[in-house]
């Protein structure tokens, strides 16, 4: 893998921090943003604390197919600070999260400007727009946060002020300011204090150290996608706006299990056909969130289709996992 540093303007570097769970996932993500943007020159970065000798062998056959550097960064674990998965509903969230926060710091000698994304992204859309984003002298360019409203009401009845909620799965960082506002360290803090007790971690601690400091850009940039929501509803096409770049699967069902009913799914495997990850079986785990929602899902489906004894099996399926959860 490459290990080459450039500030060319017109270069466009691209952050990841992932755990081994995360990485095709993550390939798949690169290679949507390179389908989609042929002509764009492009960097990627891969944060990770530590990484098999098969996922290496496949980082390196990604950036030969696509002939774009992809630089591995291996960082150290986190150990003083708290596991995201101890927050409350969000044990979907690895420890990976908290990488982001270094990647800033890591990259000053590569670039004045990085994009972090996370890995349950898919490119869409051009986004040779970000290369000349204006981001108005701030540290970072954001998309609000899909439940801006209640998390800003949660930090607030903490004695937290805050004037908006961003999302950060999708960054776009000015490096220099970054490091002078000392936002690594001073986010740690924040993620650390046992009174604040941050329900989405570093994404809280984000939000209340560059308040005031980030400039709130189109939602196309970050169109956070539910698929709970989606499959609750009955919903099981791709609808998302004509000038949408990322799309966001946001909360714990995602693209790349095999039973997955909804088109997302198909869009995931149109792009790991292009991969390193091409045939690679999808991810046949269930969460017990996910039993829940799918049996929901199937027993209406099957109901609607005229087909009472599945539809009653799964019914059973869906009442015993409700049970459950209650």
């Amino acid at each position: 893998m490459s290990d080459t540093a450039t500030r060319n303007s017109d270069v466009l570097h691209i952050a990841f921090g992932v755990d081994e769970n995360y990485l095709r996932p993550m390939g798949i993500t690169i290679v949507s943003i390179i389908e989609n943007n042929p002509g764009l020159e492009l960097v990627f970065h891969v944060f990770i604390s530590s990484i098999s000798s098969a996922s290496r062998v496949r980082l390196d056959r990604l950036e030969r197919m696509f002939a774009r550097p992809v630089n591995l960064h291996l960082v150290d674990e986190m150990l003083d600070v708290k596991d995201p998965a101890s927050g409350k509903g969000q044990a979907h969230i690895s420890k990976a999260a908290y990488i982001r926060l270094l990647i800033p710091e890591a990259l000053r000698d590569f670039t004045d400007r990085v994009l972090y994304l996370d890995a349950d992204i898919l490119c869409v859309g051009d986004i040779s727009g970000l290369l000349h984003l204006d981001i108005d002298g701030r540290t970072a360019a954001v998309i609000r946060d899909a439940g801006a409203e209640s998390k800003r009401a949660g930090l607030v009845k903490k004695g937290q002020t805050l004037d908006n909620y961003f999302n950060s799965g999708v960054l776009y960082i000015d490096i220099p300011r970054w490091i002078e506002r000392a936002v690594t360290s001073r986010a740690l803090e924040k993620i650390a204090d046992p009174v604040l007790d941050l329900r989405y971690s570093d994404q809280d601690a984000l939000n209340l150290v560059l308040d005031g400091d980030v400039r709130f850009i189109d939602k196309g940039w970050n169109h956070q996608y539910g698929l709970t929501g989606k499959l609750k509803k009955g919903r099981v096409g791709m609808d998302v706006p004509s000038d949408t770049k990322f799309v966001h699967f946001i909360g714990p069902m995602k693209p790349w299990r095999s039973w997955n009913p909804h088109q997302s799914k198909e869009l995931f495997l149109r792009y790991q056909a292009l991969s390193p990850w091409a045939g690679e079986a999808l991810d046949d785990n269930f969460s017990p969130r996910e039993i829940y929602v799918y049996s929901r899902f199937m027993y209406r489906s099957m109901f609607q289709q005229g087909r009472w004894l599945s539809g009653l099996i799964w019914y059973g399926k869906f009442l015993h996992r409700k049970h459950k959860e209650g």
